[in-house]
């Protein structure tokens, strides 16, 4: 008996393995090694490719053997949570593990001294209107560092902007979900509608502007090297 559900899932693995060998952009969802040509990265974006050393948090309190995982530098935390997901409970059930969301990403650092690693906190970068995500090099995380998945943390600030950030995000899907046919999605920008309150907009390796700078005609630069 024949079935699919095993080759498309090994085919949607190994495109997944891909891409993330590259930057992809967490509000665009534009990637370096995209198979779309609408959806590659045209800008050239510094990075560097870091392994991590992780707890396992069932394990946390064992002498168990810590799991490397290999990032990116430029990941946003959410984005180095899910691949400390993906290595943990590799061979798991996506519906039996944790969710991203509901975890913390805690640095390790020299001395016992622990750091709580978010999106957006008080050190996220402002720039005018322009708000940008944490990633692993906003907090100078280097290669080697060991690092743990705890139960997420509620703080002042995680109650104050956790409903802005997903906000913004439900408004881009709600935009991409518009969009009926390539010509559709071609001709449309990713657009992260300013908060009412702060009159800031999320962006992550690509600002909206970058995009608009772009002439049509460009797009047949875009290459993957």
């Amino acid at each position: 008996k024949e079935c699919v559900g095993e080759p498309l899932f090994m085919l949607y693995c190994a495109i997944k393995q891909q891409m993330e060998k590259g930057p992809i952009d967490s509000i665009t969802g534009e990637a370096r090694y995209s198979l779309s040509e609408d959806k590659l990265i045209r800008q050239q974006i510094d990075y560097k490719m870091l392994t991590l050393t992780c707890v396992c948090p069932e394990n946390e309190n064992e002498n168990s053997t810590q799991i490397p995982v290999k990032v990116l530098n430029c990941d946003t935390i959410t984005q180095v949570k899910d691949k400390l997901l993906d290595a943990i409970y590799k061979g798991v059930p996506y519906s039996q593990r944790p969710k991203a969301e509901d975890m913390d990403l805690e640095w390790r650092q020299s001395r016992g001294s622990r750091l709580i690693l978010q999106d957006e906190d008080v050190t996220t970068k402002i720039e005018y209107d322009w708000k940008r995500l944490n990633t692993l090099s906003h907090y100078q995380v280097t290669d080697g560092s060991a690092v743990a998945l705890v139960p997420k943390q509620i703080s002042a600030y995680n109650i104050a902007n956790s409903f802005t950030f997903t906000r913004s995000l439900s408004r881009y899907e709600s935009m991409l979900r518009t969009a009926s046919s390539p010509d559709s999605m071609r001709s449309r920008v990713p657009m992260i509608t300013p908060d009412q309150e702060t009159g800031t907009k999320l962006w992550h390796l690509v600002r909206n502007h970058d995009h608009t700078d772009q002439k049509e005609g460009d797009r047949g630069s875009k290459m993957v090297s």
